[in-house]
């Protein structure tokens, strides 16, 4: 991507849209209700204090995940949890959490099954992100940005512009400026925070669109905090991956493809010395019974092919 010079914003200024950014942290807890460990993982919207997220025992494993859903209010959490019953095909309320937020760092209280006469039990947590070096709620997002001017105009191109550049400020006064942008559209002005290398603090993860594509249309930008640097750097090699999901329990990335015909592929990598490597590879094809791995080792700076097999 091509740098924007920022001299040129003072002829484009009357053309550009101002706005605060909706921000969402992504945080992950770790820890016990009452005896039983769990992984917890919230996402939490910094405009109203709505949260969503979910949680599950780690006797059960992930895949057994508990949908949460509240609200932050003077550092006190509300959640509600909801499971899904098969038999009655739809979720159903099955306990709720009240929660201090400590020090941005632990969440302490209780949870409870419905009911007034239902006992309490204790929940002690600990966060997995280090906010007390970069918390969310001391920076303001704010984009400047452009009308977009597509050709061959989708249904939907109103809805899209054209991103110039994102500011953020603490206490009114500006601490970064990211302008490397070139064709970049998005369509709310919105910022996810999560970390991305699993190093304790929040990368940036800025969500952009590609108008007129009907299959892929998202993906992402994405920026890692750098502590000595107490800065953010591009990653090249995130952005050209594109969609990822990050499990901050098993420190590992994941990318997911698809060609909507029944011939989809997983696949894993782990970071090393800055970068992330192709650990394993899973693939199921059309009309083949048969789950292919892939598994692979990190060498020399390189993903090497360990061994494959396949299983039903």
């Amino acid at each position: 991507m091509k740098k924007i010079l920022i001299i040129l914003l003072t002829a484009l200024s009357f053309e550009l849209k101002a706005q605060d950014a909706k921000v969402t942290s992504i945080i992950n807890f770790t820890g016990l209700i009452d005896k039983y460990p769990i992984e917890m993982k919230l996402e939490m919207n910094q405009k109203n204090d709505s949260i969503a997220g979910e949680y599950y025992y780690k006797k059960n494993g992930n895949t057994e995940k508990i949908i949460l859903e509240g609200k932050l209010i003077d550092g006190e959490l509300n959640l509600q949890e909801s499971t899904y019953n098969i038999a009655k095909r739809k979720y159903e309320i099955t306990g709720k959490f009240r929660l201090n937020y400590i020090d941005q760092i632990y969440l302490s209280g209780s949870w409870q099954k419905p009911g007034k006469n239902a006992a309490y039990l204790t929940v002690k947590l600990t966060g997995r992100e280090n906010l007390k070096a970069f918390n969310p709620s001391n920076y303001v997002f704010q984009y400047a940005r452009n009308r977009a001017k597509i050709d061959n105009l989708p249904a939907d191109a109103q809805y899209y512009f054209n991103l110039v550049l994102l500011k953020v400020f603490v206490n009114k006064s500006q601490r970064w400026i990211f302008t490397n942008f070139h064709d970049v559209f998005m369509k709310e002005a919105e910022v996810l925070l999560e970390d991305l290398n699993f190093d304790g603090y929040l990368d940036i993860k800025i969500p952009i669109y590609y108008p007129g594509v009907a299959k892929g249309d998202y993906s992402f930008l994405y920026f890692i905090y750098q502590p000595e640097k107490r800065g953010f750097t591009q990653s090249k090699q995130l952005n050209d991956l594109g969609v990822i999901f990050f499990d901050a329990v098993k420190k590992q990335a994941q990318t997911i493809d698809a060609d909507g015909s029944g011939n989809e592929g997983t696949q894993y990598y782990r970071w090393q010395n800055g970068k992330l490597f192709l650990v394993k590879e899973e693939r199921v094809y059309e009309n083949d019974s048969y789950t292919h791995l892939t598994y692979y080792k990190i060498e020399n700076g390189k993903s090497v092919l360990v061994k494959t097999e396949k299983k039903k």
